[in-house]
């Protein structure tokens, strides 16, 4: 849709990932929607004035040399490293924006520990560790990092921030 009209859309949650099942190279491949895609996502939302971006990547993704940055980038085809080409190229799209911040256009990066398709906490998001520096990693539920998704829609304190989860 070619519509600029975009009032009514406040934010858009990027929460997609290269799969190994039925992949096409350079087209749904980990470079293709994890670096690629993800700055796509980021010059559209600059573009039509969308306020926030919020991206779920992964935790690890700056610790090339941990074992399950190893594993899920042999086992994802190069996915841990098209995340962190991605989010730095994200950060680079809106450094380079003119205005963007000025705007009230920015970005939150969620990196998630291993995900589980547990029942989410039942105090909800604010319950839940976040840490900053890529140094920890736990697992949660994939409707716990939902949740963060949507709360940091309501904390100014997340508007252009990394953290982990």
């Amino acid at each position: 849709n070619n519509n600029n009209n975009n009032d009514e859309i406040g934010a858009v949650i990027f929460a997609a990932s290269a799969s190994v099942k039925g992949k096409t190279p350079g087209v749904n491949d980990a470079f293709a929607v994890d670096y690629r895609g993800v700055i796509n996502a980021a010059q559209c939302c600059i573009e039509r004035n969308i306020p926030r971006l919020i991206i779920v990547s992964s935790g690890a993704v700056t610790r090339p040399n941990s074992p399950v940055y190893k594993l899920l980038n042999f086992v994802g085809g190069g996915i841990m490293e098209a995340k962190v080409r991605g989010e730095e190229g994200v950060r680079e799209v809106y450094r380079e924006e003119d205005g963007a911040r000025n705007r009230g256009l920015g970005y939150t990066i969620v990196r998630p520990g291993g995900l589980t398709s547990d029942r989410p906490m039942p105090l909800g998001p604010s319950y839940l560790e976040v840490n900053q520096g890529d140094d920890k990693s736990g697992r949660l539920s994939r409707a716990d990092v939902a949740g963060i998704c949507v709360a940091c829609l309501e904390r100014g304190s997340t508007f252009d921030v990394t953290f982990e989860c």
